[in-house]
């Protein structure tokens, strides 16, 4: 990691010090640079479509930065994937950091340009508040790639659930992965009746329940009570092993999950 791209695909980040983004990645001997999305504001989102969408190509064209991570989660991703050059980003691959409404993008970068992604913390509440030790560790997660699990036979596919049945209206050649998955899901503060309805989305999905073998929870934070006997009950109608992970989310220990990655 030498040079890393700061942009802002989703949502707005709130008074950026962009000072104290430089002074964190020059302790640790890293180039930064801060792209305009991180600045802007439209609505909730971090600026203009075309101006998150033309961060995404600079960054990625860039040939000096090897690795992107992104500024925040939100909602405003999806908006992109239609808009997005992938020759740009098959040409010119880098390591991708992201996860939360970023999850369009690692599934969209993984099918459209075959790039592998990371699902990990992101810059605000997650980069910039890691000691040398934790950063270490995640520099060393992204750059070694490598996740513990006992379920085998497919690549890490997922991430956010709500992103993930978001992309459920469109083609599925644009997002659904040509190999069997190990599909893993987090979300955060969805009341127990919208992650039963998403989770019966994805059962009649079939394009997709006949590639998952076998399913990794991360955390579902904030979620309802219930939460446990709907995970069970998804399971039961999917019958493949399965695993919790409560290190994978909307948590201060999210790890990093290697996008694409065959275990």
């Amino acid at each position: 990691m030498k040079k890393v791209g700061i942009i802002a695909p989703s949502g707005s980040v709130e008074n950026i010090d962009e000072i104290k983004v430089k002074e964190f990645f020059d302790s640790k001997k890293i180039e930064v640079e801060i792209f305009p999305s991180c600045f802007e504001k439209f609505r909730y989102m971090a600026g203009s479509d075309d101006i998150r969408l033309n961060d995404i190509h600079c960054s990625f064209s860039d040939k000096s930065i090897d690795t992107i991570i992104c500024a925040r989660g939100g909602f405003g991703a999806l908006r992109l994937l239609d808009k997005i050059d992938y020759s740009i980003i098959k040409e010119n691959k880098k390591n991708f950091i992201g996860f939360s409404d970023v999850t369009a993008l690692l599934v969209s970068f993984y099918k459209n340009a075959n790039l592998p992604c990371f699902h990990g913390k992101m810059l605000v509440n997650g980069v910039l508040n890691m000691d040398n030790i934790e950063f270490e560790n995640y520099k060393n997660s992204i750059e070694n790639p490598s996740f513990k699990t006992g379920l085998k036979n497919g690549i890490l596919w997922g991430g956010n659930l709500a992103t993930i049945v978001s992309l459920f209206g469109s083609k599925t050649e644009s997002y659904l992965p040509n190999e069997d998955i190990i599909l893993f899901l987090e979300d955060i503060n969805e009341p127990d009746y919208k992650i039963d309805r998403m989770l019966t989305q994805i059962l009649r999905k079939k394009e997709l329940t006949s590639k998952i073998k076998g399913v990794i929870f991360g955390s579902f934070t904030g979620c309802g009570k219930y939460i446990e006997n709907i995970k069970e009950e998804f399971i039961q109608k999917l019958d493949v092993p399965y695993e919790n992970n409560p290190d994978i989310g909307h948590v201060n220990s999210n790890i990093v999950v290697p996008f694409g990655y065959r275990v």
